[in-house]
């Protein structure tokens, strides 16, 4: 009885000391940027940044705004993807289809799908609005597109689900991106960020006159350039958020909109999402220069999804 407790174990432990992970880890550390809905900032801003630096990126593009405005057009999406781009769908109306029959899911799924190839776009994966999906979104979608992303803010591995794709949300906390890169190297796993508008946060203080919610601002000496998106509020002075569209508007410059003449003093700068992405990039190409990034249908070509 000794003997047979004890080989018993011996095979158990053997059993456990040989057991494959390598279905955990995937053939290479990847990394993909996906930036949702079709802003303009895709083709104003993403574009440059990415094209500077011989990398990638994929659009998901809701197809009921392109053409509107602060939206892409049906010529910057045929741009971005002859350029090397990946173009995705979205859906057609941006809707939760977890809140959705299986018809109407299915009319999001493939009129967006038509309307894209319509305008010439090869659009192959889609992105669930707000990353949510179902078992019922997920089987329609694979009767449309090869893969979907939603959240979930996980690395995927070599075994990964194709219709629930994992991903994090792009975040200003740039330490706490660069450890999920290096996680992703360490572990050989395909790390996915996604984002939507890109945008800036300043601080402006010592106003003269009000600024203009969509005007073109001009700092200087720094010889940037953005525009007044959004207004905000800070202590002690005006949050502006910007479309930061050339050059990197720099502590003490002057800040005048070009419609209204106001002017100001840029006190501080909270984030640049431009700066961030760029230093990213250079991250990478630093510290892991054999960790590609790569679109979303890249990454299913190195991961065998067929």
């Amino acid at each position: 009885m000794t003997f047979v407790i004890a080989v018993l174990l011996l095979s158990s432990c053997s059993s456990i000391a040989g057991k494959d992970h390598s279905s955990e880890y995937g053939p290479a550390p990847l990394l993909t940027f996906v930036f949702d809905d079709g802003n303009d900032t895709d083709y104003l801003i993403a574009m440059e940044v990415f094209k500077k630096h011989g990398a990638k990126a994929s659009f998901a593009v809701v197809t009921g705004w392109i053409g509107k405005k602060d939206y892409l057009t049906a010529s910057q999406l045929l741009e971005l993807q002859n350029d090397g781009f990946e173009i995705m769908s979205h859906t057609v109306s941006h809707p939760d289809l977890k809140g959705l029959n299986d018809k109407l899911i299915e009319s999001e799924l493939s009129a967006s799908k038509a309307a894209l190839e319509g305008i010439g776009i090869r659009a192959k994966n889609l992105v669930y609005p707000y990353n949510k999906n179902n078992s019922r979104a997920r089987d329609i979608a694979g009767k449309y597109y090869r893969s979907a992303r939603g959240g979930r803010s996980m690395l995927n591995p070599a075994g990964l689900d194709r219709y629930e794709l994992r991903s994090y949300s792009f975040s200003h906390n740039i330490i706490k991106m660069k450890a999920l890169i290096d996680n992703a190297y360490s572990e050989k796993k395909w790390l996915i960020f996604y984002h939507h508008q890109i945008d800036a946060k300043i601080k402006v203080s010592g106003r003269n006159g009000d600024f203009i919610l969509g005007e073109d601002l001009v700092f200087k000496p720094s010889g940037a350039a953005g525009k007044y998106t959004v207004k905000g509020i800070c202590p002690f002075g005006s949050a502006m958020y910007i479309t930061p569209l050339s050059g990197t508007p720099q502590v003490n410059d002057s800040v005048t909109g070009q419609s209204s003449g106001a002017t100001g003093i840029l006190d501080k700068v909270y984030y640049n999402e431009k700066e961030n992405i760029d230093e990213l990039i250079k991250y990478i190409h630093t510290k892991y220069p054999d960790m590609r990034i790569v679109t979303i249908d890249q990454g299913l070509d190195i991961y065998n999804i067929k």
